[in-house]
């Protein structure tokens, strides 16, 4: 099975006698409250999903990524993960020390052992990450609302009782596909309720490997966005009447979008490779939001990378063609736009809000069907928080 990012599959989680002998030593530390957000980029540490990272980037590492998409070793790494805190915390807060974590209710749920405390500067950030400063974009508005400072420093999660049952762990993932007898997997990311179009993309993928990973990504969300479980739901109807058995594995990312574009996608694509998939669908405007990236511009950034181990399947334009009377695309299809019906998964959701039933030949009637019985589609907030 191809190895993890950095070649080994990271797993800060401790339990049992060790893990209550660290929580009683960190009991009168001085401690950083993790928000839902925060909280969920520890678990996501601590399993390995985001493999080689042993905790929050440093800040060697925190330039070297958002300059030049590396580690300061030279690993790959596209996006910052990093824990932000005030500066009265900042002031506090000290390299070689180590703090609580606390969750919920106060709940102490781990430890970070702190390595770097230091102030960025927010604007030249995301220019780098984002390619804008402009605060339309919701990944960028949500950085500059971020503190001043970062710290940061190899992190411990004391347990994994918080995960769901359908939160596939990179090491459970592994072994199902042995279970499986799976060698070739490709993974599929979608913030979405499935349409046609995804569904020829995995379909098209089955037949050329042997499973395919469906890991929609959990998380905070933009208003207008599918909620968490309407898009599990939605995938559950999907996969039940259109799915041979054990052709395709549903599991989530828990993860916020970044709406980061290129950079997002090459981290999707990473995140899989921990999880065992040796192929990754990369389809247009992948992460992307409104008009602030070419759509093509997340397959590109592959070429520049080179290669990752992770092959990334690269896909134009995928239509219903009511000439070839099918789900086709820009490689295969000789008719021209008159023709052609595309399943965008906004107008989709505006018709769904809007009381209206899509077309069969963008949605599948059951999944619309789901969709339009579900009492709480979308999130209204402005920053909808994960709700599984």
């Amino acid at each position: 099975m191809l190895e993890p990012h950095g070649g080994t599959l990271i797993d800060r989680v401790m339990g049992g006698d060790q893990a209550e002998r660290m929580r009683q030593k960190a009991a009168n530390e001085p401690r950083i409250g993790l928000d839902d957000d925060q909280f969920q980029t520890v678990a996501n540490i601590a399993n390995g999903r985001f493999s080689p990272l042993k905790g929050f980037l440093g800040r060697n590492d925190f330039y070297k990524v958002i300059n030049d998409g590396t580690l300061e070793d030279g690993t790959v790494w596209p996006l910052p993960i990093i824990l932000d805190v005030p500066s009265e915390k900042a002031d506090v807060l000290t390299p070689s020390q180590t703090v609580g974590l606390e969750y919920g209710n106060r709940n102490l749920v781990g430890t970070l052992d702190i390595k770097d405390v230091f102030k960025f500067n927010k604007e030249e950030t995301v220019e780098a990450v984002f390619g804008t400063a402009d605060r339309s974009h919701p990944g960028v508005d949500t950085f500059f609302e971020k503190h001043n400072y970062l710290v940061g420093g190899k992190v411990t999660l004391f347990d994994a009782e918080y995960y769901s049952a359908a939160d596939l762990l990179p090491r459970e993932t592994r072994v199902l596909f042995r279970e499986y007898g799976w060698d070739d997997i490709v993974g599929f990311q979608t913030r979405n309720a499935p349409h046609r179009a995804h569904e020829y993309l995995q379909k098209v993928s089955l037949e050329m490997f042997d499973g395919l990973l469906i890991q929609p990504k959990l998380g905070e969300k933009k208003r207008g966005d599918y909620t968490d479980e309407t898009i599990l739901g939605a995938y559950d109807v999907l996969l039940d009447e259109y799915y041979p058995e054990q052709s395709a594995a549903l599991s989530v990312y828990p993860c916020k979008m970044h709406y980061a574009g290129p950079r997002e996608a090459l981290l999707d694509a990473l995140v899989r490779k921990n999880h065992g998939c040796t192929h990754f669908i990369v389809g247009r405007d992948h992460a992307g939001v409104g008009d602030f990236y070419d759509p093509m511009a997340a397959h590109q950034i592959f070429k520049e990378y080179g290669n990752l181990d992770i092959t990334p399947l690269t896909f134009d334009d995928v239509f219903y063609c009511t000439t070839c009377d099918s789900m086709t695309s820009q490689r295969l299809c000789p008719h021209g736009d008159d023709a052609r019906v595309y399943p965008s998964g906004s107008k989709i959701r505006r018709k769904i809000r809007s009381g209206e039933v899509p077309s069969k030949r963008t949605i599948r009637p059951e999944v619309a069907e789901y969709i339009i019985d579900t009492e709480d589609r979308f999130v209204e907030s402005e920053h909808g928080v994960n709700t599984t």
